[in-house]
């Protein structure tokens, strides 16, 4: 959410806060700027939406799905850069930042390099050890963040593609997903652990927490359907700090 800049608009951000729980904010680098900030946030305070800090690479043209060798100190003071922007406009309104999620190529790269899950979690512990962290459950940094004691939420990405050994598959752009698959997709994680590859292979997987993007050009549809399948099936959503 909050992925626009300036006069450049992404995303329906508003009518995608209606039915989720969770909301994960850019912060300025690879996108959003501090207007878009300040009114996402106003929107997540609208619609009781819990708020967590979407940081990514300093890559506003590639949109932080680019790799670039930074080092770990780096990305140390950048994700804590991003934090505390974030959390300027939440004590504007009166909110606390409920998670912290790494956003596009940095999600992988604190997932599979040590030295990179390292760094994300020493600037967490130094902002505030309390955060939630949203990644994929048995990744490196899952792995690490659990040992030290950190907040993990497992995550799946429902609106992406898993390949057979259980990694998403990354999209350049964005495409339109039914919201029906979806739905299915979010269902089966839910509620058998379980979601189907681009193979057609079903693997075990396990989420506390379901995404979806907000940059595809029916995320509207696609979370107003997710929410009707859970609540007519009775699964239970609800921010993540409330279910912990």
């Amino acid at each position: 959410m909050g992925e626009s800049f300036g006069r450049y608009k992404l995303g329906q951000d508003e009518e995608v806060m209606k039915y989720i729980t969770s909301a994960n904010i850019a912060c300025g680098f690879h996108a959003g700027d501090p207007q878009v900030m300040h009114e996402t946030v106003q929107l997540a305070k609208k619609y009781d939406v819990a708020v967590g800090a979407h940081v990514g690479l300093p890559d506003l043209r590639g949109f932080g799905r680019r790799r670039m060798d930074i080092t770990p100190e780096e990305l140390k003071t950048d994700t804590l850069y991003q934090l505390g922007a974030l959390d300027a406009f939440l004590k504007a309104h009166s909110m606390k930042m409920q998670h912290v999620k790494p956003h596009g190529v940095l999600y992988r790269m604190v997932s599979e390099e040590e030295k990179y899950a390292e760094a994300f979690l020493e600037a967490v512990k130094l902002f505030n050890p309390e955060l939630y962290i949203f990644i994929p459950k048995g990744t490196l940094i899952w792995d690490r963040g659990a040992d030290l004691g950190f907040k993990m939420a497992a995550e799946v990405l429902v609106d992406l593609s898993y390949d057979d050994q259980g990694n998403w598959v990354l999209e350049r752009k964005k495409k339109a997903w039914s919201p029906e698959e979806v739905a299915q997709r979010a269902v089966m994680v839910a509620r058998d652990k379980q979601i189907t590859t681009i193979g057609g292979k079903k693997i075990d997987i396990e989420a506390d927490t379901i995404c979806c993007h907000g940059d595809s050009p029916n995320a509207v549809e696609v979370v107003k359907k997710i929410k009707e399948e859970f609540e007519r099936l009775g699964i239970p959503l609800c921010k993540i700090s409330a279910s912990k």
